[in-house]
């Protein structure tokens, strides 16, 4: 008998692999005035939704619900079966309550379009960290956990009526980085009581210094960890080691084999772009730090970008911190690979990047602040 099924074991073995090899299907359109966009899985839907937060997007930005779901963690959740979606607000600026509704309304078409998941977890980042933590703090509803990466407590939307109260209902897990802990470990120390049902929430530390500079093996990190939380109660959480107070999540960036064509004789490298934001505009090139070095453009030096029949002046540097509004530069990622941006401007428009683009750098001595 088991001779038997052995061959049509394979084949469904075969047919699961090819399913998940198959790109998710992504489905746009509008709640309320917001965009959404929802990625079903390439397998069999297990009947949970990872719901993502944006942070804060000028007055002025397009209403866009920007999903990545070739990323490394969204593409791993849609492995595993899940639906990953998320939605602009509908509107930019510092909102809370118009998020919280346009999150609501999102998961309700997706119990309304696809039947109700057994598990949704939010995740925001920034802004968007506020937002999912202040969703964790009503009484426990649809939600079964949230994760919020260097979430801006401290914001508050003006005239608005929705703030923290510090007593989450559900699951929540802060991860931050250097600088962003600040905030996360007040609202964990905070002197209130927090008896049943409320949760004591849960903070992960990344060591590296940047904003929601979170990479993507540190963001499935977290989600499988709330998933453990989730399954088995707090105790699964990892704990911290050599008697820290919490938990060291950082995970060096493994960008994998370069792609960049580097040619040292000219100090020069040429590479794609991978990624646009759709938003600002900023540029994620495939060329890794190694790549630079290579080339001889060391950190803090300037270098020519050459992309479209025109060349511009550049920084590589360490953040976008680093230059003045409208100067260009780039610095490497907490995935190991190249922001390209300019100050206060769109890299992507200003040299008719998009996906897949080939820009080529070159070093050059440094001669005062770039030129715009």
């Amino acid at each position: 008998m088991l001779k038997r099924l052995m061959p049509a074991l394979a084949l469904l073995l075969v047919r699961g692999a090819a399913a998940a090899d198959q790109p998710p299907h992504v489905e746009v359109g509008y709640l309320q005035g917001a965009q959404f966009a929802i990625a079903t899985p390439p397998v069999t839907w297990n009947r949970r939704v990872l719901l993502l937060a944006h942070g804060y997007r000028p007055e002025g930005a397009p209403l866009i619900a920007d999903l990545h779901p070739g990323r490394a963690a969204s593409k791993a959740a849609l492995d595993q079966g899940w639906i990953v979606a998320t939605t602009s607000y509908r509107r930019n600026g510092l909102v809370v309550a118009d998020a919280i509704a346009d999150l609501d309304a999102l998961r309700a078409y997706i119990a309304e379009e696809f039947g109700e998941p057994e598990r949704v977890i939010l995740e925001g980042e920034s802004l968007g960290g506020l937002i999912v933590t202040i969703m964790a703090e009503r009484d426990q509803g649809p939600y079964a956990g949230a994760i919020a990466f260097d979430p801006t407590l401290y914001a508050k939307e003006h005239d608005g009526q929705i703030g923290l109260s510090l007593l989450p209902r559900i699951p929540l897990l802060f991860v931050a980085t250097l600088r962003e802990a600040a905030q996360p470990k007040s609202y964990l120390t905070a002197l209130v009581a927090r008896p049943s049902p409320v949760i004591q929430p849960a903070l992960f530390l990344i060591a590296r210094e940047g904003h929601t500079n979170i990479n993507q093996a540190e963001h499935e990190a977290a989600f499988d960890a709330m998933n453990a939380w989730l399954d088995h109660g707090p105790n699964a959480l990892p704990t911290p080691k050599n008697q820290a107070l919490y938990y060291d999540a950082t995970v060096p960036p493994d960008p994998g084999p370069s792609t960049a064509l580097v040619e040292p004789e000219a100090h020069s490298l040429g590479t794609r772009v991978a990624e646009v934001d759709a938003i600002y505009g900023n540029v994620l090139l495939e060329a890794e730090a190694a790549d630079f070095a290579a080339a001889g453009i060391p950190p803090m030096t300037y270098f020519t970008l050459a992309a479209g029949g025109k060349a511009y002046r550049a920084l590589y540097g360490r953040t976008y911190s680093d230059v003045k509004p409208d100067e260009w530069i780039a610095f490497p990622d907490a995935d190991g690979r190249t922001v390209l941006s300019r100050g206060f401007g769109n890299a992507a428009d200003t040299a008719h990047l998009k996906v897949g683009s080939l820009v080529t750098l070159t070093a050059i001595a440094p001669a005062g602040p770039p030129s715009r």
